[in-house]
């Protein structure tokens, strides 16, 4: 058995910093008068915050019409930022998603096409056990650019279960990193909500680890960001903030249960509604504190979610639907429809981005982040990207055209296929394309296509691939040729 750290209600300051392998700063105090401009600030280049949310629906937000709670920190930096309504996710899992937002790549171009579990389901399905590591990603490319970088919280590209010999974060350019029990090198383990993931990542070792409650993950992420960033503030610094609190089962605390219960529609979504209360305060408290430091004046926070709003079976009893709003978009976490796959883009640069700014033009997908970065801090963008720079959205300015979108959720060949959606309804062909405001939607081999026009039915409601031959068969032979491009299942 590997050490096992001991479990605590809180961590000092000291031992989260040596768990991510830097020298233990000062306690943290709020400055007693106005601090001077980070040295970023004077460079040209600014920090930057990527908070990514673990399962958050499209109208989970009370900016994007969440009437059952209020959500108004998010908001507030939506409100100071720029709010993109058409960002899409390179996936509707999290770890293909995640791949696509650290490379830049459509992620079943690098063999995500689901979430990393243990070997042989790795191995049924065609998913790579972990990133390969050669990659470039938006971690290395700001260390290029003289950025510290840091990785905190959910990772899940590879390590846990059974496999203990993938890449730590810090493979990938990041200088620092904590995660959970789905990834490996320093970490928490949970202690309470499914333990016995947890448990195999404790036999594996590789890092030191303690055990804590999920509820406590998120204060504890945030300490950590403001502890990297108090020994960094004189350089330009990179932290990947990557929450689980909307991530089911949901653990919230009883202060925050007790604010929202009876608001939901069930005892399962007054627990989700609590921790989606409780992630929001505690974002709160982290951007006051960035701010109380000088921090905010010249940070670049960037907040998305890497799937639509859960989809487990066990939440469904007849028509009852999940907790999770995807603001009645067809679709859910599992499903390649927009409740799936399409997310709210907040972008808040103070001084850059153009406050209150609404952008429902603008089609982007989690494969920009890497380009539209690379542009902000003038490094150059990697060959091979098929992301595109949005840096103009910032300003105000629609990207008005873009190469096409494409998905993968599965592959073909495979004797297994990742899971879908309980209602018939959300379970999406596992191969798409997004032209302009068409969407093209298949089975394997590009049997069944669906098509969509997006422009006058964003929920999906009607098939015209029946009545639009044209363009239907444009866009199968375009998604057909870029499926033959992808790497064939190859039994292990």
């Amino acid at each position: 058995m590997a050490r096992r750290f001991a479990a605590t209600r809180w961590v000092t300051t000291t031992i989260l910093a040596t768990l991510m392998g830097v020298a233990a700063p000062p306690a943290f105090a709020a400055p007693a008068a106005a601090p001077s401009a980070p040295a970023s600030a004077a460079a040209g280049k600014p920090n930057i915050l990527f908070v990514l949310v673990d399962d958050m629906g499209f109208g989970d937000l009370s900016v994007m019409g969440n009437k059952k709670v209020q959500t108004p920190n998010l908001d507030r930096l939506a409100q100071g930022g720029v709010l993109m309504t058409q960002f899409y996710d390179s996936a509707p899992i999290c770890s293909a998603s995640r791949a696509g937002l650290l490379t830049g790549r459509f992620p079943a171009e690098v063999g995500f096409i689901n979430y990393v579990s243990d070997r042989a389901y790795n191995a049924s399905i065609g998913q790579a056990d972990w990133l390969d590591p050669k990659l470039p990603t938006v971690a290395r490319l700001l260390k290029g650019a003289g950025y510290e970088t840091a990785h905190i919280g959910k990772w899940h590209l590879g390590g846990g279960r059974d496999i203990g010999n993938a890449p730590w974060p810090t493979a990938y350019g990041f200088d620092h990193s904590f995660t959970t029990f789905e990834g490996l090198g320093p970490r928490v383990l949970v202690s309470d909500e499914e333990r016995f993931l947890a448990e195999q990542s404790d036999e594996l070792g590789e890092g030191p680890r303690f055990w804590e409650l999920k509820t406590n993950l998120t204060g504890l992420y945030a300490n950590m960001a403001v502890d990297f960033v108090a020994q960094h503030s004189d350089e330009p610094w990179f932290v990947n903030l990557w929450l689980n609190d909307m991530h089911d089962p949901w653990a919230p605390d009883d202060e925050s249960l007790s604010d929202v219960m009876g608001k939901g529609e069930s005892s399962d979504d007054d627990r989700m509604l609590a921790s989606l209360v409780k992630m929001d305060k505690t974002l709160g408290r982290l951007f006051d504190r960035l701010d109380q430091m000088g921090e905010m004046d010249n940070t670049l926070v960037i907040v998305t979610s890497d799937n639509g709003p859960s989809s487990a079976q066990r939440y469904y009893k007849g028509d009852e639907v999940a907790p999770g709003s995807t603001n009645n978009l067809r679709g859910r976490k599992w499903s390649l429809y927009e409740g799936g796959i399409r997310q709210p883009l907040i972008l808040y640069w103070r001084g850059h981005t153009k406050a209150g700014h609404r952008d429902e033009r603008t089609v982007g997908q989690g494969v920009d982040l890497l380009p539209t970065i690379a542009r902000i801090v003038g490094a150059k963008t990697p060959a091979g990207v098929d992301g595109i720079d949005l840096s103009p959205v910032i300003g105000g300015a629609a990207v008005a055209n873009r190469p096409d979108l494409y998905w993968a959720y599965g592959k073909e060949g495979a004797p297994k296929e990742p899971p879908q959606p309980a209602m018939e309804r959300d379970q999406a062909p596992p191969f798409a394309i997004r032209e302009g405001n068409w969407k093209l939607l298949a089975e394997a081999g590009g049997a069944n296509p669906q098509l969509f026009d997006l422009a006058s039915d964003p929920t999906e409601a009607t098939d015209v691939a029946a009545g639009q031959p044209a363009i239907r068969d444009r866009l199968l032979g375009k998604l057909q040729a870029w499926m033959a491009k992808l790497p064939k299942y190859r039994a292990q």
